[in-house]
């Protein structure tokens, strides 16, 4: 059976994690996507948020979880070479609100 959406084919869906890898041909050359469920982790994010609102930030303080696709492909080499002013800037700048589990600036 193929599953198919608009022009792309599903070609690996893993039932585990909800990840789905989808094909596509255009112009003489294949795609690929990748889609990865991260509803579940940024709705626990909202929660853990919102209950931060009246604890005191202190050392070892989880302030965010950030699903491993998007840390391998934003976060990862900034983590490596010990980045610690672009994982704070990152951490804090309003578009990746959605991966903040605590108030306040990193």
């Amino acid at each position: 059976m193929t599953i198919q959406e608009g022009a792309w084919t599903l070609v690996d869906h893993d039932p585990l994690t909800g990840r789905m890898v989808w094909r596509t041909e255009q112009d003489g050359m294949t795609h690929f996507r990748t889609d990865y469920p991260v509803d579940a982790v940024i709705d626990d994010n909202e929660r853990a948020f919102n209950e931060s609102l009246h604890q005191r930030f202190g050392d070892g303080q989880r302030v965010a979880s950030i699903p491993l696709n998007i840390y391998f492909e934003q976060l990862h080499e900034a983590h490596l070479q010990g980045d610690k002013q672009y994982l704070s800037q990152w951490l804090n700048d309003p578009n990746n609100r959605a991966f903040r589990t605590f108030k306040g600036k990193v």
